[in-house]
């Protein structure tokens, strides 16, 4: 998607990257839809300038270049995070809605249901939702992160 962008007279997906040092230390990739620019995904080096929040700063960097083009709203996308919080002063809210017509689909229905309301229950309890992200990070081997990160 980002490099089918670059063809266009003004992309549709850009990409945006903090270098510091020699070495690239944050990225975002983002959308642009209409008036709103929306971050689809971003993320750090866990390395010695970490405690420097170089994704704080790409964040401070994208929503000031948005201003300056004419963006009424820089959209950090689906999922509620503190940094989020720290940013926004809009939230938006998403809802699902599923119409099953069949017996079988009633029953995927009921399945996914089940699943967005243990994800939210997840996601609403401050204590389970550190741990989950915490189990996350070490079935995918990566190291817990700083205090001051999570």
């Amino acid at each position: 998607l980002f490099m089918q962008a670059l063809a266009e007279d003004r992309p549709s997906f850009v990409l945006h990257g903090l270098e510091v040092a020699g070495k690239l230390r944050a990225i975002t990739g983002s959308s642009r839809l209409g008036k709103r620019l929306i971050c689809e995904f971003g993320a750090i080096a866990e390395d010695d300038l970490g405690h420097a929040s170089p994704g704080d700063f790409l964040f401070f960097d994208n929503i000031q270049e948005a201003c300056e083009t004419g963006f009424e709203v820089y959209d950090f996308s689906v999922g509620d995070e503190p940094y989020k919080r720290l940013w926004c002063d809009i939230e938006t809210r998403h809802f699902e809605v599923l119409v099953p017509l069949t017996m079988k689909g009633r029953m995927l229905a009921l399945t996914l249901r089940q699943g967005a309301r243990l994800k939210a229950f997840v996601k609403n309890s401050p204590t389970i939702w550190k741990l989950t992200k915490v189990l996350r990070r070490k079935a995918a081997g990566q190291a817990a992160p700083a205090e001051e990160d999570s």
